[in-house]
């Protein structure tokens, strides 16, 4: 199995990072969980994980800082930040250091899924004779996209799955970045996934909102989860939200349960 140490000041964060790893379908075991910097340098050394998940913001010494030292001490660990500041210099130190990956706080668990499947696909590559098969073959997609159709809307739907977070996604970039016609786009994907381009984006960008209102850690706020999901207008993304879940986000919030 692969280990991983969970570095974050937060036990709230720290707990449900582990639950959403111990649930998932892949071969992960949390090796511990340290709420300092300091305490994870220690952990660490004394038995290297494959993978570390970094928070930044914590006291004495940040998570930045952390990984630095670790490139020096156990450059083999593997370093994902999982951070809630979607700060452009933080990202940028973040490649300089090689971390695998830049998640923002909260975490979808499909989206931890998701990470946790390309951590394993790269840990497998790196180290051949530790290979292993995952727990149970589970669906990584979102509603929509089964696998079905052709390798176009294939791609297409893998970049609007890892792209529903910019505000600025839309029908014209994709059908440009793809270099095809837009009505052309719009009608394939309804054809082969059931979905229109928009109809698409709509429903994965409510399903990880609904993801993010169901768990019941992060106290986030509306606006922020609008941001979150890739919505500039918290009005326009509640109205969207209650128009496809039947209620507004802060009514599903006090009963996530309640609604489909």
């Amino acid at each position: 199995m692969w280990k991983i140490v969970i570095v974050d000041d937060e036990t709230i964060i720290r707990k449900g990072l582990r639950q959403y790893i111990e649930e998932s379908s892949y071969l992960f075991e949390v090796a511990g969980e340290a709420k300092s910097a300091n305490e994870a340098l220690n952990m660490v050394e004394e038995a290297p994980p494959h993978v570390c998940l970094v928070d930044i913001n914590m006291p004495n010494m940040n998570g930045l800082d952390l990984i630095n030292i670790l490139r020096e001490r156990c450059p083999s660990v593997l370093v994902v930040i999982i951070s809630g500041y979607d700060n452009f210099e933080y990202a940028r130190q973040a490649v300089q250091l090689q971390a695998f990956d830049y998640v923002l706080k909260p975490v979808p668990k499909s989206d931890l899924n998701k990470l946790l499947h390309r951590i394993d696909e790269h840990l497998q590559a790196k180290y051949p004779l530790h290979s292993h098969e995952s727990r149970v073959d589970k669906e990584l997609g979102l509603p929509g996209y089964t696998g079905d159709g052709t390798v176009l809307i294939q791609k297409v739907t893998e970049y609007i799955d890892s792209h529903y977070q910019d505000p600025e996604l839309s029908i014209t970039r994709v059908a440009a970045l793809f270099h095809i016609n837009q009505t052309y786009l719009s009608k394939r994907m309804k054809q082969e996934i059931g979905a229109s381009f928009l109809d698409y984006v709509t429903e994965l960008r409510i399903s990880k909102a609904k993801e993010i209102l169901d768990d019941v850690m992060p106290n986030i706020k509306i606006g922020d989860l609008a941001v979150k999901v890739g919505y500039k207008s918290q009005y326009y993304f509640s109205r969207v939200f209650k128009n496809r879940v039947g209620s507004s986000p802060l009514e599903y919030k006090k009963h996530p349960f309640g609604y489909g």
